[in-house]
């Protein structure tokens, strides 16, 4: 398993390989939320964010690996630069991993007990005030066909859009960084979401980029309908860039996710970010067509 002390442990690795490090934020709790940056400081910037969803672990141990494999692959060109949040919800994780023990005050632990209906936090979702992250922006809040309006392991949209410090520390750091793309990873299914009523040439640009995920991958594309108020979706509606959630891992497996698996979603994924990125940054200077091709990422 892949904690919350493993990941401060390679930010640490991260900079004695002289990779640029630093802080998205904090949780609720207080703990930060890192960032590692591979790439040129060009202007041209992406986001890749996992875990925001507790049980979902495994995708911050896939985005370090995913900052790893371009720290030590630095002759691959990077038309921009790329800023890795592999744990958008360290509160939420050592809750799953952990349960409430390492949580010093006893009015939150009784709480969360309550809101969870006992001491195994495997399934939780949520941050540690029982919002889930994933419907708290502000991109149709509250209007998602399975929101919940009460403290909950999941789907509990929060008091308002933004009420929990992490998303707001995401939103922050997005509009500061202003990224011309962002990927988020979740679990499991292996399935590419990228809609938000876009229209026009967002739509065919951002349905292109979506077929050529799902071409590298193996994953196939689908429909976000009924699901809204999250990260992906507040970057299409409220930025108009190119946002995607994939959900790594087979349906196969339930939750907790087996790790055993992490070696095939890795593989599938390994350098999805870079060519991404590159081929976005290509569109927007205009150095490739924009028709739908089989060598989107080439």
């Amino acid at each position: 398993m892949y904690y919350y002390c493993d990941l401060l442990d390679d930010m640490q690795k991260f900079c004695q390989y002289g990779a640029e490090t630093g802080i998205v934020g904090e949780s609720e709790l207080g703990q930060q939320i890192p960032y590692v940056f591979v790439g040129n400081k060009n202007g041209n910037y992406m986001i890749v964010q996992g875990a925001m969803h507790a049980r979902e672990h495994l995708t911050a141990l896939l985005v370090v690996n995913l900052a790893k494999y371009l720290v030590k692959n630095s002759s691959l060109p990077i038309m921009g630069g790329i800023y890795f949040v592999p744990n958008t919800n360290p509160d939420g994780v050592r809750l799953c991993q952990e349960g409430v023990g390492w949580i010093t005050d006893k009015q939150r632990k009784s709480n969360l007990l309550t809101i969870n209906g006992g001491a195994d936090f495997t399934q939780w979702k949520a941050n540690a005030d029982g919002v889930d992250l994933n419907v708290n922006f502000d991109a149709r809040w509250g209007e998602g066909v399975q929101n919940g309006f009460y403290k909950s392991a999941q789907n509990y949209v929060g008091k308002a859009p933004f009420s929990a410090r992490e998303s707001r520390a995401l939103r922050d750091f997005t509009l500061q960084i202003k990224p011309c793309v962002t990927l988020s990873y979740h679990l499991k299914g292996e399935v590419v979401y990228w809609d938000f009523g876009q229209k026009s040439h967002r739509r065919h640009r951002d349905r292109r980029y979506a077929q050529a995920i799902a071409q590298y991958t193996g994953y196939s594309i689908v429909s976000g309908a009924g699901s809204v108020g999250g990260y992906k979706d507040w970057c299409v509606d409220a930025l108009k860039i190119p946002a995607f959630t994939i959900e790594v891992g087979s349906d196969q497996f339930e939750h907790p996710f087996p790790y055993e698996q992490f070696a095939v979603i890795l593989n599938q994924n390994i350098d999805l970010p870079r060519k991404l990125l590159n081929t976005v940054v290509r569109d927007s200077v205009g150095l490739r067509s924009v028709g739908i091709n089989s060598d989107v990422f080439d």
